[in-house]
């Protein structure tokens, strides 16, 4: 089953990748658990995309409401949640972050 792992972090992330985050991804590549994942780009890059009575609607971020930010995701291939769970753990962005595990909707009949 895959699982959409979201890094969030309590304010904007600016720092580079950590040798402990790219032994994880090296770790997860490695086992095949982990599919796709990246950083994402400051909360003033974001844009949020509404449609109303026809007409789209973009507003540019930062978002002022956001306590916190997403700073990655990771798409992730587990047996189950507990073993999704396991690697989010594994994060090190559950040690100075928090890691959402967010199960995909299987879409197969």
């Amino acid at each position: 089953m895959r699982y959409l792992m979201l890094v969030i972090e309590p304010d904007e992330p600016d720092r580079a990748p950590t040798p402990e985050i790219e032994t994880w991804v090296a770790d997860q590549d490695a086992s095949g658990a982990r599919i796709l994942g990246s950083r994402l780009r400051p909360g003033a890059d974001v844009r949020r995309v509404r449609v109303r009575d026809g007409q789209t609607i973009v507003t540019d971020g930062p978002f002022s409401e956001s306590k916190e930010v997403i700073g990655g995701f990771d798409i992730i291939e587990a047996a189950g949640l507990e073993e999704a769970l396991a690697i989010a753990a594994a994060a090190p962005g559950a040690r100075d972050a928090t890691v959402e595990v967010h199960p995909f909707w299987p879409t197969e009949p």
